[in-house]
């Protein structure tokens, strides 16, 4: 038998199947872990088809909504008071009263009655400025002026004769304090250019209280007034 015949004769073996050609390993790699990165943050997923020859086509598309939520904190009225409380007035003083202890410019009141004679004005005694003065006329039938006292206790001043006033030089003058029935309180003072003289006086229990000034003395003839000056008149209650 001729082997070499046979060899010739006998049909060739087919060729081994080509290795399809595909995308490397590591590009499939990473292209997916883009794509999960992707689809989380709301991009476009694409998805790569091996079979396809690794063109690129885009599956779906998610949408991602955040939605963002604000705090507002309130934060307390001017009007309150720590603990949620309200302001009120002073407790400790019935209404229409003065609270124990406060201090108000004879001034700062109105005149009940004889506001021809006596008017709030700054005055000078001795050289010194007295910005909330009661300033009363004085003659010798005597000046008054009549105040709402009702709540305080004690009624203070300096008196002397203003040095801007009329007659002032020489002439002297009686400062006192009567209750609204007439009946005087403490003891009259005395009231000239010359000196300085201190008022205090209890008022307690009283309403009204009126203040007058007689001149005693003029300092020059026929000049028949002057004026005289409380220099801050102060009601402590």
């Amino acid at each position: 038998m001729n082997l070499d015949k046979q060899q010739r004769g006998a049909p060739e073996p087919p060729p081994a199947p080509r290795r399809q050609r595909g995308i490397p390993r590591w590009v499939e790699l990473l292209v997916l872990a883009a794509t999960a990165v992707g689809g989380f943050f709301g991009g476009q997923v694409v998805v790569i088809n091996k079979d396809s020859g690794g063109d690129a086509k885009p599956s779906a598309q998610a949408t991602v909504t955040v939605t963002a939520t604000s705090t507002v904190t309130a934060s307390p009225s001017e009007t309150t008071l720590a603990g949620g409380e309200t302001p009120t007035d002073d407790p400790s003083a019935p209404s229409g009263s003065p609270a124990p202890g406060r201090r108000t410019f004879l001034a700062d009141l109105g005149v009940v009655d004889g506001g021809g004679s006596a008017n709030a004005s700054p005055a000078t005694l001795l050289g010194r400025s007295y910005p909330k003065a009661v300033r009363l006329n004085c003659d010798e039938a005597g000046k008054s002026a009549v105040y709402n006292v009702s709540g305080y206790k004690t009624l203070q001043a300096s008196v002397g004769i203003a040095s801007d006033s009329y007659n002032a030089i020489g002439s002297v003058g009686s400062v006192s304090v009567t209750s609204a029935s007439g009946n005087p309180i403490g003891r009259p003072v005395e009231t000239r250019s010359s000196s300085v003289t201190k008022l205090s006086v209890d008022i307690s229990g009283q309403d009204q209280v009126k203040i007058t000034c007689v001149m005693t003395k003029t300092g020059s003839e026929g000049m028949s007034y002057f004026t005289t000056a409380l220099g801050d008149a102060v009601l402590i209650a």
